[in-house]
Order: structure tokens, then sequence, then C-alpha cells
């Protein structure tokens, strides 16, 4: 493929908090939050106008994504050990024995990873990234003729890769 768009804006972000566990229950990260910052590439044939996918819609596309994750407690629904229970009065409980968490259910978004990394942040974001430009009708042609890149920084320098 000869062809890409990208995206590179200091508005594709987002601050948010989380922790990852390394391997069993008792080496657990402590809570912390970054201001992840989103990048991404999209390459692919040109379609009959010239372009390989009209910009706009996929930047609005990828911004709505970032906005979803801003300000919020990203917890993996997934992970063997981490125990999510909505509470229904308006707060979310994480236990990680020995550890215990109440959060506002409103600042909580419970995703399906097994752990919140960066990497698989980058993966469920190009996943509904992808997903979203399908609904959109943005591929001219059959979407095995694209391909996806997601890269998210965590800190200064620190990029995680999805393609």
């Amino acid at each position: 493929m000869a062809y890409s768009i990208r995206f590179d804006s200091d508005t594709l972000s987002f601050p948010a908090s989380h922790f990852i566990t390394f391997g069993n229950p008792e080496k657990i990260e402590a809570l912390h939050g970054h201001n992840f910052r989103v990048r991404a590439e999209i390459m692919g044939p040109l379609g009959k106008l010239g372009y390989v996918i009209d910009f706009l819609p996929a930047y609005d596309a990828l911004k709505k994504i970032c906005d979803t994750l801003s300000h919020k407690i990203l917890l993996p629904a997934n992970h063997p050990y981490i125990k999510i229970r909505d509470s229904k009065n308006g707060t979310i409980n994480v236990t990680v024995p020995p550890l215990r968490w109440s959060f506002p259910s409103n600042d909580t978004l419970v995703l399906p990873l097994i752990n919140s990394t960066t990497e698989l942040l980058a993966e469920y974001i190009a996943k509904k990234f992808h997903k979203t430009l399908e609904e959109y009708n943005a591929f001219e042609y059959e979407t095995s003729k694209y391909k996806l890149k997601i890269e998210i920084e965590e800190a200064a320098g620190m990029w995680a890769v999805y393609e």
C-alpha cells in the first residue's frame, strides 16, 4: 500500500486513571493517571476521488472515542483477579485482594480488557475506530484492503502501538 492518512493532534488525547497487575494479585500498581495521547494512521488504496478515506468523519470518530475515555477510571472487565461490581447506588466497587475501592459510576469505565495496559487500550481504540469507520461507510473498498495503526503515548516518549 502506498497511501495513508495520519492523525497526530493534541486534541486526540484523554486524561484517565488506571492500574495494572503484574501476574498475580500481590503485584498491583497503584491507581494513577496519565494524559494519554493518541495517534492514528489508516493505510489503503486511493478511492476514485483520490483519497484513502475522508479525513473529517475519521477524525470526528477518533475524537469521540477519546472523549468517551476522558476523565475516567479505566477498569478491565476480564481480569481473573479484579472483581468489579456495580452497587446500584451510583458506585462501582472494585476488589483485588487485599485492596478495595469504590468509585463513582459516572467516573468509571469498565472495558472489555484483561488488563488496562496501554497496549490493550490501543487495541480497544483501534477496534472501536475501525467499527465506527465501517458504520460511517468510510471505506470505499473491502476493509481487508486497509490497515489501521493506533499509537498511544502514556508518558513523554513512551508509546504503545497496535496494528
